[in-house]
């Protein structure tokens, strides 16, 4: 795989990385829904059925956000802390998968390792920028938010 084949699988296939750790019952819908939740311009909401995969769908987007624009910063928001907790560890598996690794040693170079890895925060080493907050960062609705400045 070369740079370009994996900036395409990201950009536009993301759903093969899904298939690849394990998430096979997605379809071309969910691809969509993906593709539409990095880089849709305005603000949306997806509604679908419980079990339709909208927060699997979710973890592949922001994990593909993490490997494509590793100098934003992602904020992500639930209910509690531990259904935030439960997504962080959704997104860090992906991100240590083989095939993710491999798709951002085609595009960077290097291999994809995590600098920051609990269970409310991840960055990777592809950040280059000098601010030193975490790429993504997670918290319940109860959790402060003063002080930080996000991307996403």
């Amino acid at each position: 795989m070369n740079r370009d084949d994996a900036l395409r699988l990201l950009t536009e296939e993301p759903i093969k990385i899904g298939h690849a750790v394990g998430f096979t019952k997605l379809i071309k819908m969910h691809n969509d829904w993906i593709r539409d939740m990095m880089f849709c311009k305005s603000d949306t909401t997806l509604q679908a059925h419980r079990e339709s995969y909208k927060t699997t769908c979710l973890s592949i987007a922001i994990a593909c956000l993490m490997v494509l624009v590793p100098n934003k910063r992602i904020l992500f928001v639930r209910k509690s802390d531990d259904a935030v907790k439960e997504i962080i560890e959704q997104i860090r598996k992906i991100l240590t998968s083989d095939e993710m690794r491999y798709v951002a040693q085609a595009i960077y170079g290097i291999d994809l390792t995590l600098k920051t890895s609990n269970a409310f925060a991840l960055s990777t080493n592809l950040v280059t920028d000098k601010r030193g907050s975490e790429q993504l960062l997670g918290c319940g609705i109860g959790g402060s938010m003063t002080g930080k400045h996000f991307d996403y």
